[in-house]
This record gives C-alpha cells, structure tokens and sequence, in this order.
C-alpha cells in the first residue's frame, strides 16, 4: 500500500487555512520545497519569491524574517501533519492478533522506516527545529505521544492479558518506541553511514522484544 507524503499533507493542510490568501499559500508550499531540495540556509527570499510566482515584497507582507517563513511552515507539520501520520496504524496493523512482540514490532517500524525514507527532505525541515528548538520538540512530544498511545492501548493491553508483554504503563512504552524512531530520523538526517534499513529494522525488533518480555522478576 502506498504511504502518504508529508508534501501532500502539507499541500492539503495549506489549502484548507481560511487564514492565508492563495499567494501565502504558493509562498509556505514553494518554501517547503526549497528548504527540503537545497536546505534552509541556501535558500533566499528571492528564491522562494521566484518559486512562488509573486514579488518579495509581498513574502515580507507576512513573514518577516526567513525564520518566520521557516517556523509557519514547520507549524502545520508539527501541529497537523506528524500527528494525522502517527494516528494512521492501518486497519491490518490494529485488528490484527498478533502471536508474539517480534512480528508486532517488525509490523510497526518497517512502515515507519519506509516512510523516514520516503519523506527524507520534508522531514529534514521539520526535524531541525524539532532537535534544536525545545518549544517544538516539546510540542512535537506532546501532539503525537498521546495519539500513539491511544491508537495501539488495545494492542499493548492484549499482549499484557497473555503475558506475553511487561505490565509497564503503555505510555512509556510507546516512549521508547518513539525515542528508536527518532534515532533513526537523526541518523538519516546526519548521513551517519553506514545506512541499512534492513538492519534497523532487525535491531530495532530484538532490541523492543527484549526489552519488553516478560521476566520473572517483572510479571505482576
């Protein structure tokens, strides 16, 4: 099944603010291009001007900074964007009753890793201000956390019920979950290399089912 983009959300959520005139809109779409394609720092004003199809002077208008145009692009994505993204466990990954931690986790994070890949650059915009900037990284946490946690209690509460997951509060467990995740995407985002997909996803796998197997001295 083919994942949505972030460019996509991001065209969707733009279009739908009552709040920006159609020209607000080419400017925060054209800036997301630029900033995924050659990066925040190497892009201009001009240069978004030029892509949007409008004068300078009317990006000024609004955003007065390039950093203004910056934080109104990532704010949908952090706000809307990311947590519709976290919220959409296909309907396979939620009814199904899975028979051990390993394929649950191999189910979850081999979608994720393929979206990380697939949305590199838009995710790239985003991440840097999530990393660097503790009002979004907050923010960031706080959007998406409980929607994750909501989506997959059924899952955690089942797998706790046949013993076959620690009776550890679902939040931190999806805590860990994310904190895996977010490794990956600064790993991707950094070029750290070497970068195998297939071999994340394996460590990732037997990293969580240790990690959350039940043992002796943890089973209540």
């Amino acid at each position: 099944m083919t994942q949505p983009k972030i460019r996509d959300y991001f065209q969707q959520t733009v279009a739908a603010d009552p709040d920006l005139t159609p020209k607000q809109q080419a400017i925060l779409q054209a800036s997301l291009d630029l900033f995924a394609e050659q990066g925040f720092d190497h892009t201009s004003t001009s240069d978004i001007a030029q892509r949007a199809g409008v004068a300078e002077g009317t990006v000024y208008r609004r955003y007065k900074t390039k950093n203004a145009i910056r934080e109104a692009v990532v704010a949908p994505i952090i706000d809307h964007i990311v947590p519709s993204l976290a919220a959409d466990f296909t309907r396979e990954e939620l009814e199904t009753k899975y028979t051990d931690l390993a394929s649950f986790f191999r189910s979850v994070f081999a979608n994720r890793l393929e979206f990380v890949n697939d949305n590199i650059k838009e995710l790239k915009v985003a991440l840097e201000m999530v990393f660097f900037t503790p009002g979004s990284r907050e923010a960031m946490i706080q959007h998406v956390g409980p929607i994750v946690v909501d989506n997959i209690m059924g899952i955690f509460d089942d797998f706790k019920a046949r013993h076959l997951m620690v009776d550890w509060p679902n939040d931190l467990i999806v805590q860990t979950m994310l904190s895996m995740l977010l490794g990956y995407f600064a790993r991707v985002v950094m070029a750290i290399p070497p970068i195998d997909t297939q071999r994340e996803l394996d460590y990732f796998v037997a990293m969580l089912t240790q990690a959350f197997t039940p043992k002796p001295e943890n089973q209540v």
